[in-house]
């Protein structure tokens, strides 16, 4: 009888303490360095130095560069994660300049799983194919598997963005939390927004992203899914990158829940 008891009061704990785990609060800062850091003289020291103000626990980025001619050869995924303690992984869209260019995603935590995803589209319209990159991770206070994912759609035409779109939805899949942020190319009335994205949850703005020097687009986004688990608790467009890049960064804070 003490047994039965026991383990009774045993599985109440448990699952009172399961209750009591806070959902997780995220933050994430999305950037395209402009080809790389062309605009810091392909330096990882002043993106490093920007990053810190906003204590992100992840970082997406696009227009990055792996050891091209160029950017001299630099590895600036790796070079920028060490400028801030970070984990990290690069995601190749093409080869060029005798490397690669493509995405990257700095965490703060440990990365379990990277998946790189090609991206194409018709071979006639497509000027470049792209690629959708993806971590998996363990976040600490809830024991929560996040999946954080960076995309950065060709510029040809809307009906490439939104075949890319549609094969990134496919790649995702529906199992595990997810954010996805990144340099969509496109317009919130496209298709691209509209129709392939529309079974995400929309954490940005309909703020303009680009130029950043007088911001009058709005092509940059972040999404997440499931769609109505995420709860934003602040999101900013931030113009004051022109040193940097000529896209604005977006910053949000949000948190996930089970419920």
């Amino acid at each position: 009888m003490k047994n039965k008891q026991y383990i009774l009061f045993t599985l109440l704990f448990m699952v009172f303490f399961c209750a009591a785990l806070p959902a997780q609060t995220v933050k994430l800062l999305n950037m395209n360095t402009r080809m790389s850091g062309q605009m810091t003289g392909y330096n990882a020291a002043p993106f490093a130095d920007f990053i810190k103000q906003y204590d992100p626990d992840f970082v997406t980025l696009q227009e990055v560069d792996f050891k091209t001619e160029r950017n001299g050869k630099k590895d600036f995924t790796t070079e920028l994660a060490a400028e801030l303690g970070y984990f990290s992984a690069f995601g190749k869209s093409i080869d060029f300049q005798q490397g690669e260019y493509g995405v990257a995603i700095l965490s703060r935590y440990p990365i379990e799983k990277i998946s790189n995803n090609r991206l194409t589209g018709n071979p006639a319209e497509m000027k470049e194919p792209r690629t959708l990159l993806y971590v998996d991770v363990i976040e600490p206070q809830s024991k929560q598997k996040l999946r954080i994912a960076v995309t950065h759609l060709d510029h040809s035409t809307e009906g490439v963005r939104t075949s890319m779109a549609q094969q990134l939805n496919g790649v995702i899949g529906a199992t595990i939390p997810t954010l996805l942020a990144g340099d969509f190319n496109a317009k919130p009335s496209e298709s691209t927004i509209t129709t392939a994205m529309a079974s995400w949850q929309r954490i940005c703005n309909n703020y303009a992203t680009y130029p950043s020097s007088a911001p009058t687009s709005k092509i940059d986004y972040i999404f997440g899914k499931p769609a109505g688990k995420w709860t934003v608790k602040s999101f900013e467009v931030l113009t004051n990158v022109t040193s940097l890049t000529d896209h604005c960064a977006m910053l949000t804070e949000v948190q996930f829940s089970n419920e």
